[in-house]
């Protein structure tokens, strides 16, 4: 059913010794959707899936999965994608998925074939582990996840070590996994891949969410974008954007603007008053990268 809460966490808190990794953490998460969860290297990613998987347990708060408590039951309901660490190096990737896909239940060649054919695996089926790229390896953990047809994922960084083409077939294998009602926690560092894809996001920083909600209400909340100006005198219109206190860089035959709501007609009558006249203006609207950079302080 569309709305169900799949997960929820309450104040979630991990501390190790003096150091707070994670602090009163509350996001809720329902079916269908695919949830960003982004963050700076440290800011506490890693150690809230872990609370969430119960790897590790919480200092303060709790987290329910399907409406209860976290448990055994509902974790058999989760498939993962942490790392690739567990599979056996001199094994094919057929004969991993046999072995980890039978340890609770008898494994089933043909979900085996089929999870193998949906993450692009399909021709290397028999190739032994130890042959594979990283981004291969990133693959064969995917199909592992795809194998009990899990209604809710946890992907941390699926994407790794993969070229742009794997990328590409991962983000329309995470859309496809949505619109069968399945719902995605996705941790990534690649954020234009999580603006495709994403349809609700938070923002960690220092354990702290910062940012939260529909990708779409966090953009226009933002208010904020980029103005593109082509003027009749760089050096001069940069000089009157200086001035004015708009923060300005060229890029490539460009001036690109930081600007707010409004700022626009602001800027063209600011220009032109001040004796540079405008060849061309367009306006981008802000980014995820922008509301990150904004948010975390990061440059």
């Amino acid at each position: 059913m569309t709305g169900e809460c799949i997960v929820k966490t309450e104040n979630l808190t991990r501390t190790f010794g003096s150091i707070t990794a994670v602090k009163d953490l509350s996001i809720e998460i329902n079916r269908g959707q695919v949830f960003g969860f982004l963050g700076p290297n440290g800011s506490g990613k890693t150690t809230t899936i872990s609370m969430m998987l119960g790897l590790i347990n919480p200092t303060k708060g709790n987290v329910n999965l399907f409406g209860t408590k976290l448990c055994p039951d509902s974790l058999k309901r989760v498939g993962t994608v942490m790392d690739t660490n567990g599979f056996y190096p001199g094994f094919s990737a057929r004969d991993n998925l046999l072995i980890f896909g039978s340890l609770h239940k008898p494994a089933d060649r043909k979900k085996i074939d089929a999870s193998l054919e949906m993450v692009g695996l399909a021709s290397r089926a028999r190739s032994k582990f130890h042959t594979y790229s990283m981004g291969m390896k990133q693959r064969l953990s995917i199909a592992l996840a795809l194998l009990d047809d899990p209604e809710f994922f946890i992907f941390d960084e699926p994407t790794n070590g993969m070229d742009p083409e794997g990328i590409a077939e991962i983000r329309s294998l995470i859309v496809k996994l949505a619109s069968q009602g399945k719902t995605v926690f996705l941790a990534s560092h690649l954020l234009s891949e999580v603006e495709q894809v994403c349809t609700h996001l938070a923002i960690l920083k220092k354990g702290v969410v910062i940012r939260q909600g529909s990708l779409t209400e966090l953009l226009s909340k933002d208010n904020r974008g980029e103005l593109e100006v082509v003027p009749s005198d760089f050096d001069k219109a940069l000089s009157v954007l200086k001035d004015a206190g708009y923060e300005t860089r060229i890029e490539k035959s460009s001036l690109i603007v930081k600007v707010h709501e409004g700022d626009a007609e602001k800027i063209s009558v600011l220009l032109v008053t001040g004796g540079v006249p405008i060849r061309e203006m367009r306006l981008s609207k802000p980014r995820l990268e922008d509301v990150f950079i904004e948010a975390t302080g990061q440059n």
